[in-house]
């Protein structure tokens, strides 16, 4: 089954984070909540709370990282024109020093992103695919499906067949292209030229085409069409239209500013990544308005209502930060890696009892499939030994014979 069918649940690895997060927001439209940009709103306000914690600990490791980068770039300095390995070897050797005095690593705020990125790409991935996660939303599109008769089927979609005979597969591939999203990847299934959600929702049962239009409409905006797309139908005015990318654009655009002036880390003015992170820092909001114009205008609230309470945590996160002292992290780092150093002693000596254990219990299982008791083993190890002994006698004794044989030969 082909991953990027909008109908079908993603798999990978990012199978088991979008199907938890699916299950959120199908909680959250259960609650009552039949309009997908409340849902997606409330369901990225939920997501980000869960992530709360990996943020705190993210910011902490940037306080720690703002105290610590004027001595690692002063030992740097120290080195900038000794490249001989010894010299090298000795800069790693002091640059580690300053990791372990503040209990920290350099991997440390890597491993909180790398945590992070599944989260947030099956984020995405739910928001793209909601009829896959949310399943009252997909039964309300095949009910516009199954009310189409078959000059409509072959009409909208090119398909001889009614929705009711079609495969799975096939199924799936007429909401990818009701949703518009089958005309950005290898779908299945595509409306055939003039054809759009409102001419196929205009044909099919009045009431199932009330529903779709209901759940997708978010102050007169389609969140299961693009902005792009909007406009050309003629369904919007293009200021309309670009509202949702340009909020997008500027709230992360805001994002970025604020999280940088909250967590300036000291000698970056020095740092020479600085200037192309500036040019980043722009490019992407642009970026942003772009991706938020061609694609749905689901996609595009996601990304302004998560810059949005971003920043909003950025705040609150900045205000918690102040009355924690640098020191208290630097003790509660140390005392977790000596925890963890423990563990790690104890699991080596858990190991080596186990394989102790295990060879005793080997010996003895040996001593009884043989059927001996101790003392008997013990006699047939005595006796084993004196017969070794004798014919190591009888041996040594026909050897004497035959030196004492040649000796005399010698004589003669």
């Amino acid at each position: 089954m082909d991953n990027f069918i909008i109908a079908t649940q993603t798999g990978g690895i990012l199978r088991p984070f979008a199907l938890i997060l699916g299950k959120i927001l199908e909680g959250i439209y259960d609650l009552g909540i039949h309009n997908i940009g409340f849902c997606i709103i409330i369901f990225t306000f939920v997501v980000r709370m869960l992530m709360l914690p990996m943020q705190i600990k993210q910011q902490k490791t940037m306080k720690l990282n703002s105290v610590m980068t004027p001595e690692i770039q002063a030992i740097q300095k120290k080195y900038q024109n000794r490249k001989d390995q010894q010299s090298q070897l000795a800069q790693q050797e002091e640059i580690k020093a300053v990791y372990d005095k503040y209990g920290t690593s350099p991997t440390g705020s890597c491993l909180q992103l790398i945590i992070q990125i599944p989260i947030l790409f099956a984020l995405y991935r739910v928001i793209m695919n909601i009829p896959a996660y949310v399943q009252p939303v997909k039964d309300l599109y095949l009910k516009v499906l199954y009310g189409l008769d078959l000059s409509h089927m072959k009409q909208f979609f090119g398909l001889d067949k009614l929705a009711k005979d079609l495969s799975t597969d096939k199924l799936n591939g007429c909401i990818d292209a009701m949703t518009g999203y089958a005309s950005r990847t290898s779908g299945t299934v595509k409306l055939t030229k003039g054809t759009t959600i409102d001419t196929i929702l205009n044909a099919a049962d009045k009431g199932a085409a009330e529903n779709i239009r209901s759940i997708n409409n978010f102050f007169g905006l389609n969140l299961g069409m693009s902005p792009g797309d909007m406009f050309k139908a003629g369904t919007i005015t293009l200021i309309v239209a670009l509202i949702i990318p340009i909020l997008a654009g500027l709230f992360q655009l805001l994002s970025v500013q604020l999280s940088q002036r909250l967590n300036k880390v000291a000698g970056a003015q020095d740092n020479p990544m600085a200037s192309s992170m500036k040019v980043m820092n722009f490019l992407m909001p642009l970026m942003s308005i772009y991706m938020c114009w061609i694609l749905s205008a689901g996609i595009g609230l996601y990304w302004m209502a998560g810059s949005l309470i971003m920043m909003l945590q950025q705040v609150f996160i900045n205000i918690h930060m102040k009355k924690i002292d640098v020191n208290d992290i630097v003790e509660a780092n140390k005392e977790k890696a000596a925890k963890k150093a423990e563990k790690r002693k104890e699991k080596k000596g858990i190991y080596r009892e186990k394989v102790l254990e295990a060879s005793q219990t080997n010996t003895r299982s040996m001593t009884s499939n043989s059927g001996m008791t101790a003392s008997e083993k013990e006699e047939k190890i005595r006796k084993a030994k004196e017969a070794m002994a004798s014919k190591e006698g009888s041996i040594a004794s026909k050897a004497k014979l035959v030196n004492e044989y040649n000796k005399k030969n010698d004589k003669r």
